[in-house]
């Protein structure tokens, strides 16, 4: 049975979904205002892996993954400019227009890594309606508060605020990148909606912070709010996991967590995944820090399957320094496992009970790795269909060689025919460089990988 480390209860626990063999996942999506990044690409993968996983264990799976197309402010705060908003001023186009622009991006990327496609992907801006009535809900039962055409949510309502992160709530003060609100009963509430300015572009029609004159306010969710609403709409409450990365336990899942429990005073999931944060040189990889590669220009350099296996290497709950000699590695370990596929035969293994047994301990791709390595030799053509099936690997024999690729490719079946083996042997070395394995054959060289 599979068991999965439940971030809620800080215990490895047995799966067993809330509807027999149906289990609902909701995933965190993108932020739609710049390309997606390698960051992102980490725990995308995982929980494309854990989907497959599933599907091949004969569960209905339902996956949701949002996209935050407003309400996601510069610096994850509550006060200041939307960042979808700062990159149209600076492109010179509508919110809209960026949006719209990188989300398709980011479905590209999507295919591009071989990542299933989400079942269902709304829009935070679609479900304006949703959240305005999930805020007066909370109101209703006393667990937000209105002041100024802003509502907050009142977290000293929930005495089990911080079981997710445990932290304390007596300690905590202003909270992560939460700047002092004067507005705010108590610094650690979060927003929920917020007044908009004039000069904000995206604002809806509310019921909160009426004029004098009586016409309605206008004004904006909380970034936090829309993973609640959308999970309930598409998933029900609770429902069986939600997932992402590290950095966002507290405070984007915790207050999740908070409000939803104030809306239907049910828990939000049964299993909270977080997978860990990818490094570059040490530090967090993300667009604030400029340090950050996106999919598509890693793509240029290291396929799909290189970039999967490099990520098989390390346990998903522990951060991933991306550094050349990992991608190196898994470059060696995708040349070998093609090989090992031309080269199967049928016969009967047990290959599948053992990487069952493994996955079935909290996903544990590393071991997983080791126990296809070590049986590689003996990998039938099913077997490499159950590998290729749950981590969406292609192992494809061949690869599109650039212009110069091919000509080195001639040269070095030139000196062979020569008998030339030391000026063959520059060549094959040289195209390794490039991530390009030769295998000769009595038809001439076969293309391996790169």
């Amino acid at each position: 049975m599979l068991k999965l480390d439940n971030s809620l209860t800080k215990r490895v626990e047995k799966f067993i979904p809330l509807k027999d063999k149906r289990v609902g996942i909701y995933v965190c999506g993108p932020t739609v205002y710049g390309p997606v990044h390698l960051g992102h690409a980490r725990t995308w993968i995982f929980f494309d892996w854990l989907r497959r996983y599933l599907i091949y264990q004969d569960y209905r799976v339902k996956f949701v993954q949002n996209i935050t197309d407003v309400g996601h402010l510069v610096g994850d705060a509550e006060r200041g400019e939307d960042k979808i908003e700062k990159e149209a001023k600076t492109q010179g186009k509508t919110p809209t227009e960026i949006a719209r622009s990188y989300e398709r991006e980011y479905f590209e990327d999507l295919a591009a890594l071989k990542i299933l496609k989400p079942d269902v992907s709304p829009r935070a801006s679609e479900h304006i309606s949703e959240m305005i009535d999930f805020i007066k809900v909370l109101l209703k039962k006393g667990y937000a508060y209105e002041v100024s055409g802003n509502v907050y949510f009142a977290v000293e309502k929930m005495p089990s605020y911080g079981q997710l992160s445990g932290r304390n709530l007596k300690d905590l003060t202003t909270g992560t990148r939460v700047k002092t609100d004067p507005l705010k009963r108590n610094q650690v509430d979060f927003a929920l909606w917020l007044k908009a300015d004039p000069q904000h572009l995206q604002k809806w029609p509310s019921p909160w912070g009426l004029s004098r004159a009586g016409s309605r306010g206008e004004g904006f969710p909380g970034w936090h709010l829309e993973c609640s609403v959308m999970s309930e709409k598409y998933l029900g409450q609770p429902f069986d996991i939600h997932g992402s990365a590290s950095e966002h336990i507290f405070p984007h899942h915790e207050n999740e967590i908070a409000q939803s429990w104030g809306f239907a005073e049910k828990p939000l999931a049964r299993y909270f995944l977080h997978s860990g944060m990818l490094l570059t040189k040490g530090q967090k990889m993300s667009k604030s820090l400029k340090n950050y590669l996106t999919v598509r220009d890693t793509l240029k350099t290291y396929d799909a399957d290189t970039i999967k296996l490099a990520f098989m290497m390390t346990f998903w709950r522990r951060p991933f320094d991306w550094i050349a000699s990992t991608l190196q590695e898994a470059k060696k370990i995708k040349v070998r496992l093609v090989r090992a596929k031309i080269a199967a035969k049928e016969a009967k293994t047990d290959f599948s009970k053992e990487l069952i047994a493994v996955l079935d301990n909290d996903f544990n791709t590393p071991e997983a790795l080791t126990i296809i390595l070590k049986n590689l030799s003996k990998l039938t053509s099913k077997d490499f269909e159950l590998i290729t099936r749950i981590f969406g690997l292609s192992l494809k024999e061949t690869i599109k060689l650039t212009k110069k690729q091919e000509e080195l490719v001639a040269q070095r079946e030139k000196a062979r025919k020569k008998g030339d083996w030391q000026a063959a042997d520059k060549i094959r070395k040289e195209l390794e460089k490039e991530g390009i394995a030769l295998e000769d054959t009595a038809f001439g060289p076969r293309i391996l990988t790169k």
